[in-house]
Order: structure tokens, then C-alpha cells, then sequence
């Protein structure tokens, strides 16, 4: 988003998927570099974050939320765990093919969510206060870089990890938990969801990812636009006169 632009995002029927995870995870390792392609994928139907557990980006926000899911679901878990929209999916490697079966459902018998927007402009976002349930805002970091010298199996850096989240209830009671301010690269993801835990009403993700592959996208229109249009200049024939007197 360029400065002093204004975006606002209605709820959405977008499904939440949430992955319990660390960096010295083998088999989050190689499952968490997947999940970024598949968020890119997948687009507005889903928004995937991953909660760090026992690791260098354990946080307040990661640790909050997996107290809420503790609420439905208290059960023992290794990493990576997957929770679409609040319901303990499936565990390990190959758990895929369970959290795809559970958006589609998800996906098939979500009802429309309420009118509540969240606005972002510049680095200030403001979240609504509902009127039942609770606003749960998570600020998610793209390529986080994995810091030296920790038991790392995998890349150098993790993606959608969550760093910062924001609670309203229908009170007007708020709660924070670790870092709010936005990183270089971040996800926003706004969730409408019952204060004692469950699936969300409604989800909506906005990133300034998105914004620069949009931009990308417009310089390659752009780019190729011109090299069609070169193409036409070269091919376009000369004019003749039919006039001998302008010749």
C-alpha cells in the first residue's frame, strides 16, 4: 500500500487455517515452505498462519491462541498440528489431504458472515467491536528470517508466522499480545469468532504481499505491451501517397 492509502476489508466466508509449528521441526521443515504456495494458491479462501511453539518466534500472540483453541481442545498435539477454523484437522507430514477435505466443507456450510470491516492506512489498523463474539486481529509476518546458531533443518527464513494479535469483545474490552507494529512484509488477518472458542462466524486476510505482486503484475502488462507494440511498428507498412504531387 502506498502512504496514505486507505484500504477496508469486509468479513468474508474465507476459511482460518492454523498450523502449530517450529523451526526445529523436520517435518515442518519441508511442509511450511508448501503452505506458502498454497496460500498463494488458494487466494481469498483461505488464510493460513503459523503458530511457533518451543522455538526462537514462540511469542505472547502464539501462546495466547493456542490458549483459546485449549478451550475446544485440550488435547496432547506434535507439530505440525493443523486447526481449520478451530477444529483439530490432522497432525504430521502428509496431513494435507485432511485440511483440504475440511475447507471444502468449511467452505460449503459457512453462512454470510456480518458487516464488520477492518481499515488499514499506512501502518494504523483499526478493528470493529462486535456486537456478540469476539474480533481477533493477527498481525503475520512473511519471511521471517530464522535466527543463527538454532536447530534448523529447514530454509533460512518462515513464512506467515504469527507475531502480534489484538482481541475486542462486545464489551469494548481489549487484549494484546506481542508485537503490533507491522513488519516489512505482513499479512493482517481479522477474525469474527465466539469468546469461548469454535469456528469463526467470518475471516478476511489483507497483505502487502498482494500489493506488490499486483504492481509486478501491471509492470509485466506494461512491459509486454511495449514489446507488442514494437512488434506493430516494425510490421506496420510504410504509408503511400496516392497523390504523385505529394511525392
Amino acid at each position: 500500500m502506498a502512504e496514505g492509502d486507505v484500504e477496508e476489508r469486509q468479513l468474508k466466508r474465507t476459511v482460518l487455517v492454523e498450523e502449530r509449528t517450529a523451526i526445529w521441526c523436520p517435518s515442518c521443515a519441508e511442509i511450511d515452505p508448501e503452505l506458502a504456495i498454497v496460500a498463494k494458491s488458494h487466494g481469498t479462501r483461505t488464510a493460513i498462519v503459523g503458530l511457533h511453539v518451543d522455538d526462537a518466534f514462540e511469542n505472547e500472540a502464539s501462546l495466547a491462541r493456542i490458549e483459546y483453541q485449549k478451550m475446544t481442545d485440550n488435547s496432547t498435539y506434535g507439530t505440525p498440528t493443523f486447526f481449520v477454523d478451530g477444529v483439530k484437522t490432522a497432525e504430521g507430514y502428509d496431513a494435507w489431504n485432511d485440511v483440504q477435505q475440511r475447507i471444502l466443507s468449511q467452505e460449503n456450510s459457512r453462512g454470510a458472515p456480518e458487516e464488520l470491516a477492518m481499515v488499514v492506512m499506512d501502518d494504523e489498523v483499526q478493528i470493529p467491536t462486535p456486537e456478540y463474539g469476539q474480533i481477533t486481529l493477527m498481525v503475520v509476518e512473511h519471511d521471517k528470517e530464522v535466527p543463527a546458531g538454532v536447530d534448523n533443518p529447514g530454509e533460512d527464513v518462515r513464512d506467515r508466522v504469527l507475531v502480534g494479535m489484538k482481541v475486542i469483545d462486545s464489551n469494548g474490552n481489549v487484549s494484546e499480545y506481542g508485537n503490533l507494529q507491522l513488519p516489512e512484509l505482513w499479512s493482517l488477518i481479522m477474525i469474527h469468532e465466539p469468546v469461548e472458542g469454535g469456528s469463526p462466524y467470518g475471516v478476511v486476510e489483507i497483505s502487502n504481499i498482494q500489493d506488490e505482486e499486483d504492481s509486478s503484475n501491471e509492470l509485466l502488462i506494461i512491459v509486454a505491451f511495449c514489446i507488442l507494440l514494437g512488434g506493430l511498428v516494425v510490421f506496420i507498412p510504410e504509408k503511400k501517397s496516392l497523390n504523385s504531387e505529394e511525392e
